[in-house]
C-alpha cells in the first residue's frame, strides 16, 4: 500500500509539471497584435507651369498704354471717363496675363499708326483695326481676334439694288478705314464725306447731311440696336476682314507676348466669355 501511494504521488506531480509546461507554451505561442500600417502620403498635384513670356518693353513700367478710337461700339466706347467694350475687356485680360495695368487712351483713328510709330505715347493699338498689307508695312499685328465685314446704311425705305444706285450720292465714311477704301474702289461716282469717327457719320446721316454710310458691320449693328435713328442696314458687304492689335516693329517681344496671352485666353474659355458678353453669341469655330 505504501508503494502504491508513493507511485500515485509521483504520477500526480509529473502531471502537474506537464500542465505547467503546456500552459507556458500556449502563452508563448500567442502572436503579437498587428501594428497599423501607414498609408503612403499622396503626392501633391503638379501645378501647371506658368507661361514664360518673351522680353518686351513698355513706355511706363507696370502699365500697358493702349491707343484707341473710343467711339467704335461695341469694341470701344466711353462710359463717362471709363472705356468699355470688347477690345477693352480682351486687352484687360491680356494685360492681366502679362502682369500689366491696361490704360486706354483716346486717339483719332487715322492718327493711330503714325502716333504708334513715333513712339512715346502708347504701346499698342486696340481699335477694331483691320489687318491690311499696307498697314503691315508700318506696324506689326498680333494674331487676328475678330472677323468682320462692311455694311451699307441708308434711311429707312431707301431703294438699293447695288453700288450703281449710289452714283452722285454723298457717302459718309470714317477717315482712314477699310470702309472708306471700299467706297473709293466700288462707288467711284459718289462723293465721299469723311468723319473722324463712326458716331459722327451716323449723326450726319440722321440729320440728312449724307445719303448713306459705309461702315464696319458689327459697329453699324450695335449703333442701330437700341435706336435705329430712322436708318437701316440695306446691304452687308462681304470683305472678309480680320481685326488685330497693332504693335511697333521695334517691340517684337510684345507682339509675341500678346499672341501667347491671346492663345491662352482662347484655350481656357475666357475669350469666348468676353465675346458672348458683347455680341450675344458664341465666337465662330476656328
Amino acid at each position: 500500500m505504501r508503494t502504491s501511494s508513493r507511485w500515485l504521488a509521483l504520477m500526480l506531480a509529473f502531471a502537474l509539471v506537464l500542465s505547467a509546461f503546456a500552459f507556458t507554451g500556449c502563452a508563448a505561442e500567442e502572436e503579437p497584435a498587428e501594428e497599423p500600417t501607414e498609408e503612403p502620403a499622396e503626392e501633391p498635384a503638379e501645378e501647371p507651369a506658368e507661361a514664360e513670356y518673351p522680353e518686351f518693353t513698355t513706355i511706363e513700367e507696370g502699365k500697358l498704354l493702349v491707343g484707341s478710337d473710343t467711339a467704335f461700339p461695341p469694341f470701344e466706347s466711353m462710359n463717362g471717363d471709363v472705356a468699355e467694350g470688347f477690345d477693352v475687356d480682351l486687352m484687360d485680360a491680356i494685360g492681366e496675363k502679362l502682369g500689366l495695368e491696361v490704360v486706354f487712351m483716346t486717339e483719332i483713328f487715322d492718327t493711330l499708326i503714325p502716333t504708334l510709330k513715333a513712339g512715346g505715347k502708347f504701346d499698342v493699338i486696340a481699335s477694331g483695326m483691320t489687318i491690311k498689307p499696307e498697314r503691315e508695312l508700318e506696324i506689326d499685328f498680333a494674331d487676328p481676334y475678330y472677323d468682320s465685314n462692311q455694311s451699307l446704311v441708308m434711311p429707312k425705305g431707301s431703294m438699293y439694288n447695288g453700288p450703281e444706285d449710289l452714283a452722285g450720292k454723298r457717302i459718309g465714311v470714317q477717315s482712314g478705314t477699310t470702309g472708306e477704301a471700299w467706297a473709293q474702289e466700288n462707288i467711284p461716282d459718289a462723293t465721299l464725306v469723311p468723319f473722324k469717327n463712326a458716331t459722327e457719320a451716323f449723326a450726319a446721316a440722321q440729320a440728312g447731311n449724307v445719303d448713306a454710310i459705309v461702315n464696319d458691320l458689327p459697329v453699324s449693328t450695335e449703333i442701330l440696336k437700341e435706336d435705329d435713328r430712322g436708318l437701316e442696314i440695306v446691304a452687308q458687304i462681304p470683305t472678309g476682314e480680320q481685326y488685330g492689335f497693332g504693335v511697333s516693329k521695334d517691340n517684337p517681344g510684345l507682339t509675341e507676348a500678346i499672341n501667347m496671352a491671346l492663345a491662352e485666353l482662347k484655350e481656357e474659355g475666357t475669350y469666348a466669355e468676353i465675346y458672348e458678353k458683347w455680341f450675344g453669341i458664341a465666337p465662330p469655330a476656328e
